[in-house]
């Protein structure tokens, strides 16, 4: 029986360059299929794109799929040079969990829900989420 842990997609937020210009932002998605981080356009496009993989990887759990084997799990994450990050995973189970890890905490740690470990991300990197107005 193969007792191999569980590959999941993540979701980070890293801020590049000059740190007091909030625009310079790189916002991407480790797919554990293609074993890379793939870059998005926004936070929003990046929490569908792992709740997609999410969804897919827990699918392939669930029917013993053979290719599951071949997925590979985020990186351990690896101090860079001063810059700001943060990044959330989603835990592709039949009860999803959701962990953090930042810059300054490399190890990863329990969020509540989606939304609180977005925030969370977003306060780490400095980034302002943009939420739409209600009509």
């Amino acid at each position: 029986m193969n007792r191999r842990g569980l590959c999941r997609p993540s979701l980070k937020i890293a801020h590049l360059g000059d740190q007091t210009k909030p625009s310079e932002f790189h916002v991407e998605v480790w797919n554990p299929f293609v074993h890379e981080y793939q870059p998005v356009v926004s936070i929003q496009e990046g929490v569908i794109r792992v709740s997609d993989l999410e969804k897919l990887i827990c699918r392939m759990w669930l029917e013993r799929h053979p290719k599951r084997n071949a997925l590979m799990d985020v990186p351990v994450a690896a101090k860079i040079d001063g810059r700001r990050w943060a990044e959330l995973r989603i835990n592709a189970t039949t009860i999803n969990s959701y962990d953090t890890r930042s810059n300054d905490r490399l190890t990863w740690t329990r969020a509540t829900g989606m939304k609180q470990a977005a925030a969370t991300i977003s306060v780490k990197a400095g980034y302002v989420l943009q939420y739409a107005a209600p009509p």
